[in-house]
Parts: structure tokens; C-alpha cells; sequence
């Protein structure tokens, strides 16, 4: 994650990324590779949304939430989505991506309230959940 995290700070210029991951967490490559291209994909959209006439802060924060479970947040303080805009319906390519890794992954993705800015959560279990 430290390096895409790396390698998006130049795609997203001048805004800067910022990394919170206060332990490691180690999961399959499998589930690591979708990890990061959702992040991948809202970091984008944050460096090309959220600052249109300069550059801000995008912060990125992976959590540990229990033993099973891991929450990352991409939040920026940016000028917000669009009025009546909601990712879940939305034909762009972006966020049809973004949903349909998060539900391959088994988790969930929330946009939670934030008064600046956009912020959107996914939670998703360590390992591997089969549906019976």
C-alpha cells in the first residue's frame, strides 16, 4: 500500500497524499491487489475532483477494526461531490469499478457524512468469505 500510495503522489500533483496505517496488516496478494486499485481509484478521483483550482490534502487511512476486519478511509477537504450525486447509481466507469471490486472483495463501501470535503469508508473482512 506505501507504495501506491508512492507512485499516486505524482498522479495526483500538487495534492498531496497522505498515508495513516499505524500496523502492519498482512492479507492475501489476491485481496491486497483489489485493495488497492479501489484506493487507487478514489485517490484519483479525490487529485481530480476535490481540488480544481489547486491542491489539497488527501488523507488515506487503513485500520485494523478487529481481528477479522480491516476499514480504509480516502478522504479529502475539497469542494465535496455534486449535488444529488450518488456513486451507487452512477454509469461512471470509475464508480461502477469501484463498486464492483468492493463487491468481489465482500465489503462494504460507505460514503459517511463529513462537513468539507468527501470521505468514503470499505470495510472488508481479512480473508475470504463464501456465500452458502
Amino acid at each position: 500500500l506505501r507504495e501506491v500510495i508512492s507512485d499516486l503522489g505524482t498522479a495526483v500533483a500538487p495534492s498531496k497524499v497522505q498515508l495513516e496505517a499505524p500496523e502492519e496488516i498482512e492479507f492475501s496478494a489476491d485481496r491486497a491487489i483489489l485493495v488497492a486499485l479501489i484506493i487507487n481509484e478514489l485517490v484519483l478521483n479525490a487529485g481530480k475532483h476535490a481540488y480544481p483550482d489547486s491542491g489539497g490534502s488527501i488523507w488515506v487511512r487503513l485500520v485494523r477494526t478487529d481481528k477479522d476486519h480491516v476499514l480504509v478511509s480516502v478522504r479529502d477537504e475539497g469542494i465535496g461531490l455534486p449535488a444529488g450525486y450518488d456513486p451507487t447509481t452512477s454509469k461512471r466507469l470509475g464508480s461502477r469499478l469501484i463498486h464492483a471490486l468492493a463487491k468481489q472483495l465482500g465489503a462494504e463501501l460507505t460514503r459517511p457524512f463529513t462537513a468539507v470535503g468527501t470521505n468514503f469508508t470499505l470495510l472488508f473482512p481479512l480473508a475470504h468469505v463464501t456465500a452458502n
